[in-house]
């Protein structure tokens, strides 16, 4: 099905999803509630949400077009109310996730609507979307009105675990009063508990230890390297535990995804890998040509394609090499700079 959604093209930054310093509360000499304890808590919390809280199913089932933001509808069920026809209670469509942040298990959940049909996004890319953000009190305290670009990186913990488990859209198009019209996107709801969100910290709306729902469309992503240093910032997670700001292989003040010398050995990260560079006249004609190059070898990945200057599209296979074979990569193993180019 085509999507309806008509939007401005708009690159924007709103302030609510993003974190503020984490259990930092520097104007109150209250300290910071325990987070196992305040888990336990928002569970109870968020169950009692889904038991008295109902979404019209039966409505977005019947569209004839794309179901947007504003299609998915949730509803407090009243005391002694009957669940009314063509609706499903939350706890009876929720998927409960797990996750580990600051050492403490997390369970969150997901009302998906539409995977997608496009790219699942990675932990640290910067993604385009519409969303919502509501209260347990069922209060919006926040809504893009036209899309925003969102960094992961930087985004609640909540929102880097939800949102890579959907899709972006898989094709788009320009239409002549300035709008964009996008196709198949992720669409869901996540419901988070306070830790996986602002956690001891207030913002416009939202008392601290809020559990928060927050409705979603993904629309497009970048993957992102942010030291510009041919690594992806994804792949620099070196522990694989979805957090980045742990992973300093060097030991300086630089996290690896900030880090162009990983290793300090004294040579630039890219210049310890090798890459080969392919460009073409359109972005389609470049994807024929990496295509044609799969499937890779496990040291091998290509970077995101890139429109350049000139009007054409260019892109990197990257290759890891360890020379010395002791199972580190060159551009992470300081006695091993043998690729220098």
């Amino acid at each position: 099905m085509r999507n309806q959604l008509n939007v401005l093209f708009i690159l924007s930054l709103t302030f609510f999803v993003f974190t503020c310093s984490e259990d930092d509360d520097e104007t109150t000499s209250t300290p910071p509630r325990d987070r196992t304890e305040q888990q336990a808590s928002d569970m109870d919390t968020l169950q009692n949400y889904f038991e008295t809280h109902y979404y019209n199913s039966g409505a977005l089932n019947a569209l004839s077009t794309y179901p947007t933001l504003n299609d998915i509808v949730i509803t407090k069920l009243e005391e002694d109310e009957t669940l009314p026809p063509n609706t499903t209670l939350l706890s009876d469509a929720v998927e409960a996730k797990t996750t580990t942040y600051k050492d403490v298990s997390y369970t969150y959940y997901i009302l998906s609507i539409e995977e997608g049909l496009g790219d699942h996004p990675h932990f640290t890319d910067q993604v385009r979307v519409n969303y919502e953000g509501n209260t347990m009190d069922d209060e919006v305290f926040e809504n893009s009105v036209n899309p925003i670009d969102l960094e992961l990186i930087i985004a609640v913990p909540g929102w880097n675990r939800v949102i890579p488990q959907f899709k972006t859209s898989n094709a788009f198009s320009n239409n002549s009063d300035g709008t964009v019209t996008f196709e198949n996107y992720g669409i869901g709801v996540m419901f988070l508990p306070s830790g996986l969100s602002y956690f001891n910290s207030a913002t416009t709306g939202v008392p601290a230890y809020s559990c928060l729902v927050f409705k979603f469309e993904l629309l497009q992503y970048k993957i992102m390297d942010h030291d510009n240093d041919f690594i992806p910032s994804y792949m620099e997670d070196e522990d694989n535990n979805m957090d980045v700001f742990d992973d300093n292989t060097d030991g300086d003040r630089f996290y690896n995804f900030d880090d162009n010398d990983d290793d300090g050995d004294g040579y630039k990260t890219f210049r310890e890998v090798l890459y080969t560079e392919y460009t073409d006249l359109s972005r389609s004609g470049l994807e024929a040509q990496l295509q044609a190059l799969t499937p890779l070898n496990p040291n091998q990945f290509f970077t995101a394609i890139e429109a350049k200057d000139d009007g054409t599209f260019s892109a990197k296979l990257i290759t890891l090499e360890d020379t010395n074979g002791n199972g580190i990569p060159n551009y992470l193993d300081s006695t091993d700079a043998a690729t220098i180019n």
